[in-house]
C-alpha cells in the first residue's frame, strides 16, 4: 500500500488482512508535506542538502511573501495538512503492529518534491512519526529492498551484496538530520563524491 491511508482508520480488521496478505506499506510523508511546508520557511531551507536539490531562483520564490499568501490561501493545503496528520499516526500504528513499512518518496513527480532532499526528509518525518531512527534507516534500507523483492542483493551492508551505501560525518542514530552529512556515496561500489560538503 503506497501513499499513505489516510482516510479511514486502521484498525485491527485492517491490520490483519494486510497481515494474511503479506501487504507492505509506504507511507510517502513527504508527498503531503511538500505541498505547504515550503511557505512556512522552516530552517532546513537554508541547509547545505536542500540548496543542492532545488534550483536557486525556485528556492527564492518559495521564500516570498507571495508564495506564502498563495499556499496559506489555497483550500488544499487543510487538506494535505490534515493528511499528513494522519498519515504519521498510521505509519507509527503499523510500525507497532509488525506490517512491513516500506520507503517511497514520490520524489520527481511535481517540482515541490525534491529528488536528492526528499529521501533525507521521509527519514526524518518517520521519526517525528514516532520511529526510531534505526526503524526509519531501516525502511529505507533493508525493508524497502524486501518489499522489492527482485532487489534481495541490496539493503544490508553484507557479503555478496551489492555495495551501495553512506558513509556519514555524524551519527543518524543520535539525530536523523545526521544523514545529510554525506562525506562519501558509494553506488554498485564505487565511490562518488557528494553534490555538496557536510556541514559541521
Amino acid at each position: 500500500i503506497a501513499h499513505s491511508v489516510r482516510n479511514l482508520p486502521v484498525d485491527e480488521e485492517f491490520i490483519a488482512l494486510m497481515k494474511k496478505n503479506k501487504a507492505a506499506y509506504i507511507a510517502t510523508l513527504t508527498l503531503d508535506e511538500a505541498q505547504f511546508i515550503y511557505a512556512e520557511h522552516p530552517n532546513w531551507m537554508d541547509s547545505a542538502a536542500f540548496r543542492a536539490a532545488v534550483p536557486e531562483d525556485v528556492r527564492a520564490t518559495w521564500l516570498t511573501p507571495e508564495y506564502a499568501a498563495k499556499i496559506k490561501g489555497s483550500p488544499l493545503t487543510r487538506l494535505n495538512r490534515a493528511a499528513l496528520s494522519q498519515a504519521l499516526k498510521k505509519v507509527k500504528t503499523l510500525q507497532d503492529a509488525g506490517i512491513l513499512v516500506g520507503f517511497g518518496t514520490d520524489s520527481g513527480a511535481t517540482p515541490t518534491r525534491l529528488p536528492g532532499w526528499a529521501e533525507h526528509r521521509e527519514l526524518q518525518l518517520l521519526v517525528e512519526a514516532g520511529l526510531s531512527p534505526m526503524q526509519a534507516i531501516q525502511c529505507a534500507t533493508r525493508n524497502a529492498a524486501e518489499v522489492l523483492s527482485d532487489l534481495a542483493n541490496r539493503g544490508t551492508l553484507e557479503k555478496g551484496k551489492r555495495a551501495d551505501f553512506v558513509v556519514l560525518d555524524a551519527d543518524p542514530l543520535a539525530d536523523i538530520r545526521n544523514t545529510t552529512k554525506l562525506f562519501a556515496i558509494y553506488h554498485g561500489g564505487k565511490r562518488i563524491e557528494p553534490a555538496f560538503a557536510a556541514e559541521k
